[in-house]
């Protein structure tokens, strides 16, 4: 990549935080080439003066770069922790006041929607919470207040329990009006200056953004979320930026793959209780046990590693998930929680080689396949990204 166009890689920086090789070289490439023919100019010092002098072209760029990569319920877990923080902590000392939740940045608006939805089936009524949902992407806005989505939008099974939150057609899904009522949208940058939102958030879901900043625009955002945090509230991040969030002011969860924090300013001895796992999460399969309960179950490598890498302990994670590996070299499960750990990491190439050794194994293993293909689309692959995601589709249609 030249000086020009690292200089607008270096604009993206200053104005969206985004982290040098944060995404692939071919993929902004393809944007500046793509937004450049559209001003009609040649000259790509040209180009870089228009995105310096122009908010308008500077936002077309945005567009162009920001992927809407995103689906319903994504990271189920998150949701059930949610549904209990609701029922057992914040509901009992928070009786006559609106639950206030941020989803940013929130895309074309799968989670903020997932977010109304599984309000609606725990204790609270319509009127006893609001979402709001903030990105800086417009189309991805315009799209998320549409409220209509096809079936790429849907990649867990949550289709069938939750269809009467939808208007199902034979070729798209329209988001209920009683759920779009629930969630405001607004275009913002997470990075611009922000007033003190009174009352503050009660829960805040800023996923899968963290690892695309570099550090200075990181550690800004982590202020800025947790000054709209309210005291005992939640922050959802995402799995491979559980280890990102190092103010002593968030205190981990321990609650399975959720990947939350709680702020909790001073300890008290009135603190609210824990919040538990949700039975549902029993019954769709077990969960790594407390390692200080030895006495229930004697753990294995591999489920002490999936507990070390839920709490953010990725070198203990790696080391234990190795050992598994030594003794089980063909579980396609095991190749995978690596390429978790490595992701999680930073290492997007050795994540790379565990997921595609997951996938030699088990060819149909949809997890891996879904996480190799986020991959190459972060890369700049869109065509190898594509492939993938054809074979998530036909698997999802068996």
């Amino acid at each position: 990549m030249n000086q020009k166009y690292q200089g607008i890689e270096k604009l993206l920086t200053q104005k969206m935080g985004l982290g040098s090789g944060k995404i692939g070289s071919r993929q902004l490439t393809k944007a500046i080439e793509c937004r450049q023919k559209a001003c009609g100019l040649d000259n790509l010092s040209d180009y870089l003066k228009r995105l310096q002098s122009s908010a308008q072209e500077f936002q077309e760029l945005v567009e162009q770069v920001v992927v809407p990569e995103t689906w319903f319920f994504r990271h189920r877990n998150a949701f059930f922790c949610l549904q209990d923080y609701v029922k057992n902590q914040w509901l009992p000392t928070h009786p006559q006041e609106t639950l206030r939740i941020l989803s940013i940045p929130c895309s074309t608006g799968e989670e903020p929607y997932s977010i109304a939805m599984t309000l609606l089936n725990s204790p609270l009524t319509s009127k006893q919470f609001m979402v709001e949902g903030i990105d800086i992407s417009k189309k991805a806005l315009a799209k998320a207040r549409k409220g209509v989505y096809s079936k790429n939008s849907f990649r867990s099974h949550d289709r069938v329990e939750n269809q009467q939150f939808f208007e199902v057609r034979q070729n798209y899904y329209q988001i209920c009006e009683s759920i779009r009522q629930q969630v405001k949208f607004r275009t913002k940058n997470i990075l611009s200056p922000w007033l003190p939102t009174h009352p503050p958030y009660h829960v805040i879901f800023c996923r899968h953004l963290l690892i695309y900043l570099d550090g200075v625009a990181r550690n800004r955002v982590l202020t800025t979320l947790e000054q709209l945090l309210d005291n005992g509230g939640l922050l959802f991040v995402g799995a491979a930026e559980s280890n990102l969030v190092k103010s002593p002011s968030f205190r981990f969860m321990n609650y399975p793959s959720a990947f939350a924090y709680q702020k909790v300013l001073e300890p008290s001895p009135h603190r609210l209780p824990p919040v538990k796992p949700s039975p549902l999460i029993k019954r769709q399969k077990k969960q790594p046990l407390s390692l200080a309960k030895p006495e229930k179950k004697q753990l294995s490598s591999l489920e002490i590693a999936q507990q070390f890498a839920n709490q953010g302990q990725l070198k203990e994670a790696a080391q234990s998930c190795q050992n598994y590996l030594q003794r089980n070299p063909i579980d396609a499960a095991g190749y995978l929680l690596w390429g978790e750990i490595c992701q999680a990491q930073g290492d997007n190439e050795q994540a790379q080689r565990y997921f595609q050794k997951a996938l030699y194994l088990r060819p149909n293993y949809r997890e891996a396949l879904v996480h190799l293909a986020l991959l190459r689309e972060h890369q700049g692959d869109a065509k190898g990204a594509a492939v993938l995601k054809n074979r998530i589709q036909r698997l999802d249609n068996l």
